[in-house]
């Protein structure tokens, strides 16, 4: 059986727009004339247990109508930033600078200013928020950074002393760049309700693959402002 994209998104319990971004990567579905995502449903079962994703019966697509206009800005900033593996460093500094020289920005970024506001920033109080996280981030959101809300995963190759205020080491940094305050609130709004989930923080600290830490964040974040 063929299915469309809200069909299969629906099979797996994902937003139309998640699954287009995996499809585009290569990873499964396949086009038709005209530009229509079409895919195969043994194929998608197949694929989706390889990547240990459930999938959902029938009546539970009901949620696809309202996934299809779904807005989920963390899930966007975090496809412009993408995720880091094996980042290295042995304090804080260190991972930063990895993060700062890894990390997709635009050619017109100065990444050495970049790094240095992020260690000042990290002078004032450790961005260290707990269970293992990290959020380090500018102290004045700039478009000298980033032009649309970016969020880079880096998941360490070592935890690393952040002094967080539980004295947990830190096993992943969410490097956070917005162009403005508005932008950069909304990021910190949504990545401080998602990592209420004790399930996803550990699964970060897993090091679950890339596909299944993307299921876990759609399903997390709840859709609009």
């Amino acid at each position: 059986m063929t299915l469309d994209l809200r069909q299969a998104a629906a099979k797996l319990g994902v937003s139309p727009d998640t699954l287009q971004r995996w499809a585009r990567q290569g990873q499964l579905g396949m086009r038709r004339p005209g530009g229509e995502l079409r895919f195969q449903e043994e194929e998608l079962e197949s694929w989706a247990r390889k990547k240990g994703l459930s999938l959902r019966s029938q009546s539970d697509s009901t949620r696809t109508s309202v996934e299809e206009n779904c807005d989920q800005p963390l899930i966007a900033a975090i496809s412009a930033g993408g995720l880091m593996r094996g980042v290295e460093g042995e304090t804080p500094a260190g991972v930063l600078k990895n993060l700062v020289e890894g990390a997709p920005l635009a050619k017109s970024v100065d990444r050495s200013l970049l790094l240095e506001r992020l260690l000042e920033r990290e002078k004032m109080t450790s961005t260290g928020m707990g269970h293992g996280i990290a959020l380090p981030h500018p102290r004045t959101p700039s478009q000298d950074f980033a032009m649309v809300p970016t969020v880079v995963i880096g998941l360490l190759q070592q935890p690393v002393d952040w002094m967080a205020l539980d004295g947990e080491r830190v096993h992943t940094a969410l490097l956070l760049l917005s162009p403005n305050p508005k932008s950069h609130l909304q990021l910190l709004s949504r990545v401080a309700f998602i990592l209420r989930d004790s399930s996803f923080c550990k699964a970060l600290a897993a090091k679950e693959e890339d596909h299944s830490l993307l299921v876990r964040l759609a399903e997390l974040e709840p859709c609009g402002e």
